[in-house]
């Protein structure tokens, strides 16, 4: 697992090594568990996920995992990420490509990459974007701009994903009880409506509608309501065929 403190580390080293190449400035958006880990509402994740907004940072990105120049050594050493091929996320999940930092004093740093657009379905949208924030630990980095997408869009992501995720819900949870403002999640999936296929919105909507009615139903077992949870499901009901 990857904690807040080897996720920092990594990104600090990646860095070194952009500047050291003479990398062009190269922008990521941390989505999913990484995010909720910077965010310290999480001890670990498994593997950090990120969005670019196009192939040319994913190219630059991917120019400075892979190379293997010991003329590009870090103050940890030289830093080299392998592509994986056929990896799970890349058939479950659309990510464009995975890179993968073997270690066997640390454990294995997994980094999944998208372009653009998320599990074949959620955009990276202009939104999104401007809601981001370049966290404290970040800020001091030369080449990589490592931004945080807002929680609001996490929530969103997390909401849109498979339905047997149960780790997902258990992260929905927690973002609930860091505060949602479910005005943003509701505006941007009006966004969302205009960027996707008409069939992928409806069965996006579907499946946010029954992983949200699945945690109001956990939240009520545990004695607990919300109002503004509750108003939000009235409204998703609305974007159901």
């Amino acid at each position: 697992m990857i904690t807040r403190e080897r996720l920092i580390r990594e990104f600090e080293l990646i860095d070194e090594k952009a500047g050291l190449m003479g990398s062009d400035e190269i922008d990521l958006y941390l989505i999913g568990g990484g995010n909720l880990a910077l965010r310290g509402i999480k001890p670990a994740t498994a593997d950090v996920d990120v969005v670019v907004k196009d192939y040319r940072t994913l190219t630059a990105l991917e120019n400075v995992l892979i190379n293997p120049s010991p003329k590009f050594r870090t103050s940890s050493g030289i830093v080299v990420y392998l592509k994986v091929f056929g990896h799970e996320y890349e058939k479950k999940l659309g990510a464009d490509a995975v890179y993968q930092k073997v270690d066997p004093e640390t454990g294995d740093f997994n980094l999944d990459v998208f372009v653009k657009r998320v599990m074949r379905g959620i955009h990276l949208s202009g939104g999104m974007i401007d809601r981001a924030v370049v966290p404290k630990e970040f800020q001091e980095l030369k080449k990589l701009r490592v931004h945080l997408v807002s929680v609001e869009d996490v929530f969103l992501f997390k909401g849109v994903t498979s339905l047997g995720r149960s780790k997902d819900v258990d992260d929905i949870l927690r973002l609930l009880e860091l505060g949602v403002d479910f005005n943003v999640v509701l505006k941007e999936i009006e966004v969302q409506r205009k960027l996707l296929e008409v069939e992928t919105f409806e069965r996006l909507a579907h499946i946010l509608f029954e992983k949200i009615k699945l945690v109001q139903k956990i939240l009520e077992e545990r004695g607990l309501r919300s109002r503004g949870l509750d108003h939000f499901i009235n409204q998703l009901e609305g974007y159901l065929g």
